[in-house]
């Protein structure tokens, strides 16, 4: 597979034919030329997807179509969240989301006070748990599979309990 935005350095062999037809199927940016009994792919696809293309070879004996397929695979994405501040020993409710597109999971998360965890599920990173550290927690959470190297990264401030006390006079 190649990602989107990479460029695509691809050759198909041909015998007999002197020249190509117009192909079709192609990914939008990919574009081929022929010279020497070699198709060559160049260009940049703009669009993920499975792209299946025939070019008719001309010249030569018969109707022969080069044929094969080309996959795309979508770069990573997350979505970002705005900080998030409670109370030690409280739970986030809600847990903090984060949806991401073309990752297959997550790698360590790094940043989370203690008592709380990241797990990745159908696109969605869900960071839960009850904090029971205070302070300000800057996370980072990496996206795996796919293609780009994405993390998702939030905030988590986590206050003390305050407590206030009246002295009998």
């Amino acid at each position: 597979p190649l990602c989107t935005g990479t460029t695509l350095g691809r050759t198909q062999a041909t015998t007999g034919a002197t020249g190509i037809g117009t192909a079709t199927g192609l990914p939008a940016g990919v574009t081929v030329s022929w010279a020497a009994n070699v198709i060559t792919f160049s260009g940049t696809p703009t669009a993920a997807g499975t792209f299946a293309y025939t070019i008719p070879l001309t010249g030569g004996c018969g109707v022969v179509n080069a044929t094969g397929t080309i996959i795309v695979t979508p770069n990573n994405t997350v979505t970002s969240n705005a900080a998030r501040t409670l109370c030690i020993n409280t739970a986030l409710s809600p847990a903090i989301t984060h949806t991401t597109t073309g990752a297959t999971g997550i790698g360590t998360a790094t940043g989370l006070p203690a008592g709380v965890t990241a797990a990745w599920a159908s696109n969605t990173i869900t960071i839960s748990g009850t904090p029971t550290a205070a302070g300000t927690f800057n996370y980072t959470i990496p996206l795996t599979g796919g293609c780009g190297t994405v993390n998702a990264t939030g905030q988590i401030i986590v206050n003390i309990n305050t407590a206030a006390t009246v002295a009998n006079t």
